[in-house]
């Protein structure tokens, strides 16, 4: 989610052809999970608007949904626009790609995905259960579609955007150097966008000096108390979650929170709404009811988003040996000299 730390190499300037076809292949598999992005939000619209008994939630779900477009606006325009990105990929370092959310948001998605399908897949073998949502009984499925719809916001509001919010309003004045005359605008920025604020402030951020070093002691401390909170109002809620849920929904936390300090609110949002109101329409009950037409080309998007996933994480293991291996190697050849 930072620029440092990654090989400085550019696909225009001296990247081998089977990286550059690797580099292909992956933005091709960004555009079309991406359209399916918007596919899926105007599916969500034609469910409630268009079949019966849709009607009779769409005030609320109309505001919810107005609020996820306003999002993927955000994810297309901010930091760099997602068509800047795309056009700049063949000629910049690969830590360029997280530039723009909306363009490594397939990726994020795909390797959560996949991480908390590994995590509750491990746990059921060892007998601890993950559980299922329990529903009223006769609860119209519009309704369940309109709590996953409006759950993304309010849960990503309440654990992410306010208790984050307020940690770096009071994190900017306090150590912020540039905070002058930027009152108002500091508090709107640490709100809607924490690293443009800490930008602002002076102080050290994701965007110019990577994760590790771009996030601070307290930041970190706040991800895992408001995580580990996250998952256990998940398994006391009486939802039907079991125990299982927490290391699972710890680790979605862990991601939304990571997303936002880089990337502003719209990124927990939309990755809390990719595995609610997005996935809602994957499961085969729904989609044979509702959109049968639909079922071929979500099938095809979801091996993609799941080769993605998979990959990000043989990418993530190998970058991170590599890394590891490197600062051996650094500290043998100090320890000669």
């Amino acid at each position: 989610m930072g620029y440092r730390g990654v090989s400085s190499m550019t696909v225009g300037e001296s990247c081998p052809p089977y990286k550059a076809s690797l580099l292909t292949l992956f933005i091709l598999a960004v555009l079309v999970v991406v359209a399916s992005y918007l596919l899926v939000l105007l599916m969500g619209f034609g469910f409630i608007f268009f079949t019966p008994g849709g009607l009779e939630v769409s005030t609320v779900f109309s505001f919810v949904w107005i609020i996820f477009v306003l999002c993927f606006i955000a994810a297309w325009k901010w930091r760099e626009s997602f068509h800047t990105a795309i056009k700049k990929s063949f000629s910049r370092p690969f830590s360029g790609f997280f530039s723009n959310f909306l363009f490594i948001m397939p990726l994020l998605s795909g390797m959560l995905l996949t991480g908390v399908s590994a995590i509750i897949y491990f746990q059921e073998s060892m007998g601890i259960s993950t559980g299922e949502p329990s529903w009223r009984e006769g609860t119209p499925i519009h309704e369940i579609f309109l709590y996953l719809t409006y759950a993304p916001v309010v849960e990503e509001l309440g654990f992410r955007l306010i208790p984050f919010g307020l940690f770096i309003v009071f994190y900017v004045f306090l150590v912020g150097r540039n905070v002058a005359g930027k009152g108002f605008k500091l508090v709107l920025a640490a709100l809607f966008y924490p690293d443009g604020a800490k930008r602002m402030a002076g102080l050290r951020n994701v965007s110019e000096h990577g994760v590790w070093l771009g996030i601070s002691v307290g930041e970190w401390a706040t991800i895992l108390v408001t995580s580990v909170i996250y998952g256990y109002v998940h398994i006391t809620s009486g939802s039907g979650w079991q125990a299982g849920k927490i290391t699972s929904v710890f680790v979605q936390g862990f991601f939304f929170a990571l997303t936002y300090l880089a990337y502003g609110f719209e990124a927990p949002i939309l990755l809390h709404w990719f595995f609610n109101y997005y996935l809602f329409f994957f499961d085969p009950d729904v989609a044979t009811k509702f959109f049968p037409t639909t079922i071929p080309i979500l099938s095809i998007v979801e091996l993609i988003i799941l080769a993605l996933g998979i990959a990000g994480w043989i990418v993530f293991a190998v970058e991170g040996v590599r890394k590891v291996l490197q600062r051996i190697t650094a500290k043998h050849k100090e320890h000669i000299q």
